[in-house]
């Protein structure tokens, strides 16, 4: 079951970036889902994933599945770009020149 749930109230826009912990990644995770105006219940309902196993997740659980991870993502319209350190920089410096977001997710490194 993938249902990709999109086009809802936005909330502030979550700050995309490097992400180097499972904690990062669970808070920008979360940022995002809210900001699509989402309940953990909805990304149930649209992915299958327990609301235990996506709870989890947001809080940086470290040993949840790379599997159910990669459908929770799919699920909320994000995608992971795995690229050399460099071409990232360069990309994330890019994003800067025109102040769309900061290069980085808060937290752990």
């Amino acid at each position: 079951m993938l249902a990709k749930i999109t086009n809802r109230k936005k909330s502030v826009l979550p700050s995309y970036g490097k992400v180097r912990s499972p904690s990062a990644l669970g808070r920008l995770v979360r940022q995002e889902r809210k900001h699509q105006g989402l309940t953990l219940d909805e990304v149930y309902s649209a992915s299958g994933l327990t609301t235990r196993f996506l709870s989890e997740f947001e809080r940086g659980k470290p040993n949840a599945s790379l599997g159910r991870v990669m459908h929770a993502l799919q699920v909320l319209g994000l995608e992971v770009l795995v690229v050399p350190r460099a071409e990232a920089e360069r990309m994330l410096a890019g994003r800067r020149s025109v102040g769309e977001h900061p290069d980085s997710v808060e937290g752990e490194t």
